[in-house]
């Protein structure tokens, strides 16, 4: 389970193997084995690792969603022999999304798909076919976007395809299976308008993934346990270190304005400026002095069974910082991140 909560950022990556492994060798000898994902995604090739050493170690691998298995996470859903699917759930595409650094914008999300989706553009709406005119329109393209960022979400998107017909033929066997595993993944990487877009149970049957049957007391206990993983990782209320400071007995007294100046009518500009100026540097270094210091935590993603648990958990502290004008802000500083093991009932 990775954090959905918002204000969060928590992905699929590499680190959780390791606790993964300790999960599968708390397990007596089984040979299936269910596992319920809740992830909006993260690192294809981690999603690709944890399933191939469940598929090491058990004949049958079972993929439950409750409620949301997006990209990597439905890469990793992919793998499994059959996937259940709650009717709240769902998966998503698995086109890959890569972060760019526009020097006007700043950060931002590309896919190799709105290159091509830009060049069926020139051919099919505006229908400019001379090969000057679209030589001069790809320069400018490239003007805007590094050829070798649109160079790596190309890789990224043949990797994810990738990644998702292999995943899928841990389980496809027969030969007549590899071109239908082939398109299934091409069809999640390349059919979507758009990363976010839901697939539904009912959608993904269509999609011919292995979908399991309705069974209302299964989904039941799923949606259960969500809810109980729900209300720990506190996924329905919104994070942010400011709030996190009110939250603090003396915090909002630390927040409060500066009460307004008071001087006498008529007093000279020289004057109200020197003393404005004074009596705000004093009240900035007396509540420098006064406001608490803050202790945060987030999880941001938990493993857990019936037999052992370990989340990745965020520490810190929160202090309030002022600007020579007296505007205020909230900063934090890690102090500690990483995985732990949770220590108590884990039933």
């Amino acid at each position: 389970m990775t954090s959905t909560r918002e204000g969060i950022d928590s992905q699929l990556s590499g680190d959780a193997v390791r606790e993964f492994i300790d999960q599968i060798d708390s397990i007596a000898e089984s040979s299936d084995v269910d596992v319920m994902i809740h992830s909006t995604g993260g690192d294809a090739l981690a999603a690709w690792k944890l399933m191939s050493i469940l598929r090491e170690r058990f004949d049958k691998v079972y993929v439950l969603v409750p409620y949301m298995a997006f990209s990597a996470a439905t890469l990793f859903a992919l793998g499994a022999d059959e996937i259940v699917m709650h009717p709240y759930a769902s998966l998503g595409p698995i086109d890959p999304q890569i972060l760019i650094f526009q020097p006007n914008t700043g950060l931002r999300q590309f896919a190799y798909e709105d290159v091509g989706a830009f060049l069926r553009f020139l051919a099919d709406d505006v229908k400019i076919s001379e090969q000057v005119h679209v030589s001069a329109i790809i320069d400018s393209l490239f003007s805007a976007v590094d050829p070798v960022n649109v160079g790596g979400a190309k890789r990224a998107s043949e990797l994810s395809s990738s990644v998702g017909e292999r995943l899928l033929l841990l389980h496809m066997t027969d030969p007549e299976d590899k071109p239908k595993a082939k398109k299934i993944a091409e069809n999640l990487n390349k059919s979507f308008f758009s990363h976010t877009d839901a697939v539904s149970r009912s959608r993904a049957l269509e999609l011919d993934l292995r979908i399991a049957p309705e069974d209302k007391q299964l989904e039941k206990l799923i949606w259960n346990a969500y809810l109980e993983i729900e209300a720990y990782l506190q996924l329905r209320d919104p994070f942010s270190f400011s709030q996190e400071f009110l939250k603090h007995p003396d915090g909002a007294d630390a927040l409060k304005p500066i009460p307004p100046l008071q001087l006498p009518p008529n007093s000279p500009p020289e004057y109200v400026q020197n003393a404005w100026q004074g009596i705000l540097q004093q009240a900035i270094e007396n509540l420098g002095r006064q406001a608490p210091e803050v202790e945060f935590e987030i999880v941001n993603s938990l493993i857990e069974s019936i037999r052992i648990a370990s989340e990745f958990r965020t520490t810190g502290k929160l202090r309030l910082v002022w600007d020579q004008n007296g505007l205020v802000d909230v900063n934090h500083v890690i102090t500690d991140y990483g995985w732990k093991e949770m220590v108590g009932d884990t039933s």
